[in-house]
């Protein structure tokens, strides 16, 4: 109930402002308020929702142990040991669940939040995981791919377990 009365004292002062003549300086602080609103955080591509055992990501040269909350970024490279696992949902709401062994590299990942498009490359090296596509995939059959060392898939509004040896 507070912080609705705060809100509608500052639409007020926001409206005495306009017609005290501060109308330019209003629309200009709207306009820079409404710009960095608007701005995605670059780096987020994804979250861990799961980790146990031996996982982590290997950013920039050091490694860092995954616990879940942990912000995913391009480039990094997912490394699940022997007797680990780890779960990510990425912010397409592709769904990601890794086992033991497992080593993938998230190349590039581009999406707009407002059309649902973009593109998302990763590297699977080594290990299993399991994919659930979200938007990027949905909006897009050739927008999301797994490259292995051998092969390219493409995944197209599915839910696909890849295993690399």
């Amino acid at each position: 109930m507070d912080r609705t009365l705060a809100n509608l004292a500052a639409l007020a002062h926001l409206i005495d402002a306009y017609w005290a003549g501060g109308c330019v300086r209003v629309i200009r602080t709207g306009a820079v308020l409404a710009i960095a609103l608007a701005q995605p955080a670059w780096a987020d591509i994804g979250r861990i929702k799961l980790a146990s055992g031996a996982a982590s990501i290997e950013r920039d040269g050091k490694v860092l142990p995954l616990k879940p909350g942990f912000v995913i970024e391009i480039g990094d490279t997912l490394v699940i040991g022997a007797r680990g696992k780890a779960g990510a949902t990425f912010i397409d709401n592709t769904r990601l669940s890794a086992g033991p062994g497992t080593r993938m590299t998230f190349r590039s990942f581009d999406y707009n939040d407002t059309t649902q498009k973009g593109r998302f490359v990763s590297f699977l090296k080594k290990g299993a995981v399991a994919i659930i596509s979200g938007r990027i995939a949905r909006n897009d059959p050739q927008a999301m791919r797994v490259e292995t060392p051998t092969n390219i898939y493409v995944i197209r509004r599915a839910r696909v377990v890849l295993n690399v040896k």
